[in-house]
């Protein structure tokens, strides 16, 4: 059971343009985006590469974000609400007597339900995990994902795992890793965990128990509600998305070169601070604007100095609405989606985001940290932090192999939470020389997300 060739530098074409939270932890050192940003331009990220290499020859999808309008200051609709409860139910809990305690405790919840009339909650009391499982005739999930609808009183300090067992015992384990690094209610959100690992011999086309689990990383009590498990349909490939926080020059210098020479796209973000955009360390609006004509996509970034978890309804309002317009009145066409500074939100805040933006995150992790594409909350997207080269391989491996999606997450060449330049191109040969997976922006995760 479980616990817890390329187009290189030679010029050759390319095919394609605990498990006690070890994760959590790690996010913490390296989460970034923490509004410290004024410093001197750390080492490796000031010399200008040589040549632009040759594009690949993949089709990213990303096109469209060069011709769609530019937004409105102001989403048409809330994504949460629209989107709440995709796919097709599995089980509603409207009758936990088909679950079994493996650990922990579990009673229906009346006062606290996402739908319908209950609840299941799970308690681990003094460090123990909350596990429960239920079993049901051979079911084909060759083609299917699963999500849950999930609410902790305990976000910083909880993973949610969750198990298909087949006829044999053998197991795939789908992990959301962290959730927020903020003490506050998030509030119910639904995720879609993706494959971390599974057993040689674990049959997806016959699973006979499904198992959910709260992970309790402390020695105190952890809390958690789950309801409205749902079922999903797989993409026909796996996604993978690189993730570039606070606009930074060492990007446009160093890695937006590697990424014309791969045809991969890139999201990348505005400053946390607008003001900042043509200073030393952060990319023009033109550079942006360069980028954005290149197939990567710019997205909208909270201030570091404004968490969202720390901050009024008012502030944080005035502080998306200040971002968004910058990018509005730059001509920037990634400004419907976010990415939340420092792992750092609550329910307040995840109401807020959505009068703006229709999708965003991040809880991110120092391991593999994925999402199935059609199952997770708009504004609850699982990143990976790119600061480890094996483990940025792995969950490219993983989301190819399980059609899921990898968000990988980086800052600066210069910083710990950032894998340097020669590794980072390796990072892009392995995708190139990976079947079945394919790099995309936002734009294209949320079509996905839409049709879901």
């Amino acid at each position: 059971m479980l616990d817890s060739s390329g187009n290189d530098s030679s010029g050759r074409t390319t095919r394609r343009g605990v498990l006690r939270l070890s994760g959590v932890a790690l996010a913490g050192s390296l989460a970034g985006c923490s509004g410290d940003l004024s410093g001197s331009t750390p080492n490796g990220t000031s010399t200008e590469p040589t040549g632009t290499g040759t594009k690949g020859t993949g089709t990213t999808g990303s096109t469209a974000t060069t011709t769609e309008a530019v937004p409105s200051l102001k989403t048409e609709y809330d994504p949460r609400e629209r989107f709440g409860s995709p796919g097709e139910s599995f089980d509603a809990m409207d009758d936990l007597s088909r679950w079994n305690t493996n650990q922990g405790s579990m009673e229906p919840d009346q006062s606290t339900t996402f739908r319908g009339d209950r609840s299941a909650k799970l308690v681990g009391e003094n460090g123990d995990h909350g596990v429960i499982e239920t079993s049901f005739a051979p079911t084909d999930f060759t083609d299917r994902d699963l999500s849950v609808a999930l609410r902790t009183a305990t976000p910083g300090s909880i993973a949610f795992f969750v198990q298909l067992l087949d006829e044999n015992g053998n197991a795939a384990e789908h992990h959301l890793r962290s959730i927020t690094m903020s003490p506050s209610d998030v509030g119910w959100f639904r995720t879609c965990p993706g494959t971390y690992d599974s057993d040689s011999g674990f049959d997806r086309s016959a699973v006979t128990r499904l198992r959910l689990r709260m992970n309790n990383a402390s020695d105190e009590k952890a809390v958690a509600w789950v309801d409205d498990v749902r079922t999903h349909r797989k993409p026909e490939k796996g996604y993978v998305v690189f993730s570039w926080d606070d606009g930074k020059r060492s990007y446009y210098r160093n890695a937006a070169p590697l990424h014309d020479r791969y045809g991969f796209p890139a999201v990348i973000t505005q400053p946390p601070h607008p003001s900042d955009a043509g200073s030393k360390l952060f990319m023009t609006p033109h550079q942006m604007r360069e980028r954005q004509s290149e197939g990567d996509e710019v997205v909208a970034h909270g201030s570091g100095q404004s968490r969202f978890a720390e901050v009024s309804r008012a502030k944080l309002n005035g502080v998306l609405r200040r971002n968004k317009q910058w990018l509005i009145d730059n001509d920037i066409r990634g400004a419907d989606f976010v990415v939340y500074p420092g792992n750092n939100y609550d329910a307040t805040a995840l109401d807020v985001v959505g009068d703006y933006h229709y999708m965003g995150g991040m809880n991110q992790s120092g391991s593999v940290n994925t999402t199935g594409a059609h199952g997770f909350d708009p504004l609850v997207l699982p990143r990976t932090i790119g600061h480890d080269l094996d483990i940025a391989k792995r969950l490219v491996d993983q989301v190819a192999a399980n059609r899921n999606v990898g968000i990988l997450n980086f800052h600066d060449f210069g910083n710990k939470n950032t894998m340097n330049v020669t590794e980072y191109e390796a990072l892009l040969q392995h995708v190139d020389a990976t079947d079945g997976i394919e790099a995309i922006t936002f734009s294209d995760l949320w079509e996905m997300r839409k049709t879901g």
